[in-house]
This record gives structure tokens, sequence and C-alpha cells, in this order.
């Protein structure tokens, strides 16, 4: 079910990464639903430089990005803010990073993220928090949309980074989609052990 986009995906042992991490273009992977509200967890084995795809718009010209690391690991940077940081990445403004929270992550460790959506508005929380790390709210994302993953660590297809690959596992995804899927009750097994995703058929009433 993965769209295994960019990057050349693969699961092994219930680990999912991308074989050719990279920022330019960016390694994604996209489930084929769009969601308007839901609930993420996943766990970020060795994080460094990577993230999670809150939203990526029906038309595919714009994405929301939680960035778990980041500020330049992947490509090499250390000290600094680089590696230990969240914070939010919109396509539509490539030069801008948004409401950035430094020193919350030790590259190379696990993390467990989730992330809920309601509409524009995501928030995020590390390892079973129940008070977010950091909110965003982005008036260009949209009411629903793609979700998925981000990697570019380390960055193998430049040859500048370096590092611990990260590995996503443990992913679970649930939440209200405008497209027909099955039943409620049906539970889909992804990637080799590696996700579970619940959707329900969102219904509305016109008047």
């Amino acid at each position: 079910m993965w769209s295994n986009t960019t990057g050349n995906w693969t699961a092994t042992g219930g680990q999912y990464y991308a074989q050719q991490p990279n920022d330019n273009p960016g390694a994604t992977t996209l489930f084929p639903f769009d969601l308007t509200v839901y609930t993420l967890t996943v766990t970020v084995n060795g994080l460094g430089d990577g993230g999670i795809i809150t939203r990526e718009n029906p038309s595919h010209t714009g994405d929301v990005v939680l960035i778990l690391g980041g500020e330049g690991y992947g490509q090499g940077a250390r000290g600094g803010n680089a590696g230990n940081s969240i914070y939010w990445a919109d396509s539509l403004n490539p030069s801008a990073t948004f409401n950035i929270v430094p020193g919350v992550f030790i590259p190379g460790d696990a993390y467990n993220i989730t992330v809920t959506a309601v509409g524009n508005t995501f928030s995020a929380y590390i390892n079973g928090s129940t008070t977010p790390v950091t909110t965003f709210t982005d008036s260009a994302a949209g009411s629903d949309g793609g979700v998925g993953l981000y990697d570019d660590q380390p960055n193998m297809t430049t040859g500048s980074g370096f590092g611990t690959p990260t590995t996503f596992s443990n992913f679970n995804l649930t939440g209200t989609t405008t497209a027909a899927v099955p039943e409620p009750t049906t539970v889909f097994l992804v990637g080799s052990a590696l996700a579970w995703i619940v959707l329900r058929k969102h219904r509305t009433k016109h008047c």
C-alpha cells in the first residue's frame, strides 16, 4: 500500500526505510488515502534527519512535513541544533521552517512519535506525552490529503551524509477519509508486520 514515491523504500525485519534517502528530491512514501482527521503513531529508530508527511494535498502540488532531527544532519551537519530538533516545513515555502523546538532528541536514539491532524492543524507528541511538543496550523494545507514518511539520513545519494540509518516501525494510522474504502471493521496489515491502519468511511448528509 505504500507508494514508494522516491528513495527505493524497503521493509525488512519489521523496519521500513529508504535505501536511497535524500533531500532533493526528498525520499518519500505515502498511503493512498486522503485523510481529514487522523492520529498517527510510529517508532523512529536511529532518528537523525527524517520526518512524517502530515499532509500532501490531493493534487500532489504541496505538502506539510514534520521534521525529526533535521537542521542539515542528514547532509553531514553536526553541532548546534543539527539532529536534535523538531519543526515543520511547507513545500510551498521551501526556504522557511516553522515552530522549531531544539534539543528534544539525541541523534541515533529511538523515539515514539504521535501526530494528530484536525483539518489544517497538526500536533506532534513524543514518547506518549499528552502535551504536544509542537503544533502547526497551515492555512494553505487544505482540509484533507495524503500521509506518509520522509527520510534524509544518511544521504547516500550525494555521499555527504553519515550516521546510523533511520528506520520506521510500529506504524499505526487511524482516521477518516472521503474516499471509498472497506468497512470500518477491516484492518490492513501493511509492510510485513510494519503498520496497522484502520480507516472509517466518512459519510456526510447533503441538505
